[in-house]
C-alpha cells in the first residue's frame, strides 16, 4: 500500500513555501518553474500536494550525513551497540553508544536537527494556508488535523533528542525572526499534547489501512500516551493540552479506546508483522509508509526518494546472500539484549538475524554476530540496482502490543486484573506463560517485544537516569561471537548528558549566542 505520495514529484512546493531550497532537477515540474507561492494553495488538489510534502519527512533519514533516527535510537540504547564498518566510520554515530566522545561541530547532529524542523516549517506553511483554499470543509478539518499531528509527531522526536529547542508554530516570513530563542521543555510537551488533542478530535476514527496511510484517531491518542509517559518519567508532571490537563487517568482512558473502540488485534503470526503482507495490518496503530518505487542515485540522495533508511544501515556487511542483501552493519545487537528473552521465547529468533548463518560475511566494528532481522533487507523488498536508500520496509511505529503494554503500565496499583490481563495478552500470542504485571514484568515485556523497533532507548530514559546508565554499562557484557578487543564494547554511559545531543554548533554560530549549549558539552 504506497499510495500516500502519489503527488511526490510536487512536494518541492511546500519546501519553497518554507523557506527551504531545493535542486534544480526536482523543480523540473509540469509545466516548469510555474508553481510558485502567488499561485499555489489554490484547491483541494494542490493543498493535498503540499500535505504530501509534510508526510515525506517522515521518510527522511539523510541530510548533512545519516540521521534516521530509529537506527539512532537502537545504537543509543542497551539494545546495540554503533557499529558501522570501522572505528573511524560515521564518528558522529558512534559517539551514540556512551555520549562521551561528541564533536558537537559533527553535521551529524545539524542534519538531525534540519530534518525535523523541514518537517515541522512544512506542517506551519500548511496550517496557515489551508483557511484560505478553496475545498470542502470535511477536507480542510481533517488535514488541518493531520498537519497537526505531523508537527506534534516532529516536535517530539526533536525535543527528545535535543530537550532545549525553539518552538515555532507559524511561519517565519522575515529574517529577523529566524534567531528563535529555545522554549522550556515544558512549552514544547505542551504544545505537542495541545496540537494531538486538538487533532484527535477530527482525525478519523478507522484504520490507516482505510484511509491510505494517512493518521488516525487512534494513532493520535497512542500517542498522546506515549508523550505522556515520557514526560511524566522525565519531569515527573502532567501535560496541559492547551485547558485540558491530560494526566494518568486522561492517557489511560485515551488508551483504553484504542484497545475497546479501535478494533485492533495481535496477529498469531509474530514474524510475519515486518513483511510486505503484514503492512497496516490488524495491529499497526501508526505506521509510516516508506517506498522502493522511486529509485535514486545514491545514498547521498536519500531524501529525494521514499525509502527506509534504517533498514540498509541494519544490515550485515560484506555478505553474499539468496534473501539478504548486505548493509553497513550499524546498530549490532548486543549480548544484553539476546539474554533478555527467556530461553523458549519465539520472539529472539524473529528479532534477531544471525550472522553465523551467512556463508561470508565482514566481521566490521564492534561485531556481535547479531543484526536487526524486524528491519531487513529482505529479497522481498528489493528494489532493485539503486535499492541501497530505497528500502521499501514501512515503519511500525506504534504497534498495538506497545498500547497493550502502556496500558498495562498505567493500570498498575489501580486495577491489577487489567493490569494482569493486558501483558497475558501481548505474552499469549507468542504462547509465554502468564506471569504478574509488575514494573520490572513490563518492562522486561516491552524491551522482548519491542525490540529492535527504536522504542527502548526512550524507555531508558522515563526509567530515570541511574536506570538507564546501569542497563547501558551492563551491555559491555560480550558475547561468544563477538570480533575485536573487549575495549570495543565497553559502555560507560556518561549521564551528565542526561541521554540528549547537543545543539548543532553551527546552529549556535548561526544563533549569535540566542541557542545555549546543553548540559555536558
Amino acid at each position: 500500500m504506497k499510495t500516500r505520495f502519489r503527488y511526490i514529484k510536487h512536494v518541492c512546493i511546500s519546501l519553497l513555501l518554507a523557506g527551504t531550497g531545493c535542486t534544480k532537477s526536482f523543480l523540473e515540474l509540469d509545466p516548469p518553474s510555474q508553481i510558485v507561492e502567488s499561485n499555489f494553495f489554490r484547491n483541494e488538489k494542490e493543498a493535498n500536494q503540499a500535505l504530501a510534502g509534510v508526510y515525506h519527512v517522515l521518510q527522511w533519514g539523510q541530510w548533512m550525513g545519516f540521521h534516521p533516527s530509529h537506527c539512532w535510537s537502537e545504537a543509543a540504547s542497551d539494545d546495540a551497540y554503533s557499529g558501522g564498518g570501522t572505528q573511524s566510520d560515521g564518528v558522529g554515530i558512534k559517539a551514540l553508544d556512551q555520549l562521551r566522545i561528541v564533536t558537537i561541530g559533527d553535521q551529524t547532529y545539524r542534519g538531525l536537527w534540519s530534518i525535523y524542523y523541514a518537517g515541522i516549517a512544512r506542517a506551519n506553511v500548511y496550517l496557515e494556508k489551508i483557511g484560505k483554499v478553496t475545498a470542502s470543509d470535511d477536507f480542510k478539518r481533517v488535514t488541518t488535523a493531520e498537519a497537526k499531528f505531523l508537527r506534534a509527531y516532529f516536535y517530539f522526536e526533536l525535543v527528545r533528542w535535543y530537550e532545549n529547542v525553539p518552538l515555532v508554530t507559524a511561519p517565519l516570513v522575515d529574517a529577523n525572526q529566524y534567531n528563535q530563542p529555545q522554549a522550556s521543555p515544558e512549552a514544547v510537551f505542551n504544545q505537542i499534547a495541545k496540537d494531538l488533542e486538538e487533532a484527535m478530535a477530527d482525525l478519523p476514527k478507522t484504520s490507516q489501512r482505510q484511509v491510505g496511510g494517512h493518521v488516525t484517531h487512534w494513532g493520535a491518542k497512542a500517542l498522546m500516551a506515549r508523550v505522556y509517559l515520557f514526560y511524566k518519567g522525565v519531569y515527573e508532571k502532567d501535560l496541559l493540552a492547551g485547558s485540558k490537563v491530560i494526566n494518568k487517568t486522561v492517557a489511560r482512558d485515551y488508551l483504553e479506546e484504542v484497545i475497546n473502540k479501535g478494533g485492533f488485534k495481535l496477529v498469531d503470526d509474530f514474524a510475519g508483522i515486518w513483511r510486505r503482507a503484514g503492512e497496516f495490518g490488524p495491529e499497526s496503530v501508526f505506521e509510516i509508509d516508506f517506498s522502493g518505487l522511486i529509485t535514486v542515485s545514491n545514498v547521498n540522495d536519500q531524501r529525494l526518494g521514499q525509502g527506509n533508511f534504517s533498514v540498509h544501515m541494519f544490515a550485515p556487511r560484506g555478505i553474499n546472500d539468496p534473501v539478504y542483501t548486505a548493509g553497513w552493519s550499524y546498530a549490532t545487537i548486543t549480548q544484553s539484549l539476546y539474554e533478555e528473552f527467556e530461553a523458549n521465547d519465539p520472539r529472539r529468533d524473529e528479532t534477531i538475524l544471525y550472522g553465523h548463518n551467512f556463508g561470508a560475511i565482514a566481521k566490521s566494528w564492534q561485531y556481535t554476530g547479531y543484526f536487526n532481522k524486524k528491519y531487513s533487507t529482505h529479497i522481498e523488498y528489493k528494489a532493485g540496482a539503486n535499492s541501497d536508500a530505497n528500502w521499501g520496509n514501512n515503519y511500525r511505529s506504534i504497534r498495538y502490543s506497545d498500547v497493550l503494554l502502556m496500558a498495562a503500565e498505567l493500570w498498575l496499583g489501580d486495577d491489577q486484573g487489567k493490569a494482569d490481563t493486558y501483558l497475558k495478552t501481548v505474552r499469549d500470542r507468542v504462547k509465554m506463560p502468564a506471569v504478574p504485571a509488575t514494573t520490572e514484568s513490563i518492562r522486561h515485556e516491552r524491551r522482548v517485544e519491542l525490540a529492535g523497533e527504536g522504542i527502548r532507548y526512550w524507555d531508558l530514559l522515563r526509567y530515570g537516569l541511574p536506570y538507564a546508565k546501569k542497563a547501558i554499562d551492563a551491555s559491555s557484557k560480550r558475547g561468544p561471537e563477538y570480533d575485536g578487543d573487549q575495549s570495543r564494547f565497553n559502555m560507560d554511559w556518561d549521564v551528565t548528558k542526561r541521554g540528549r545531543l547537543p545543539i548543532p554548533q553551527q546552529e549556535m554560530d548561526i544563533a549569535n549566542g540566542v541557542l545555549k549549549q546543553n548540559a555536558g558539552y
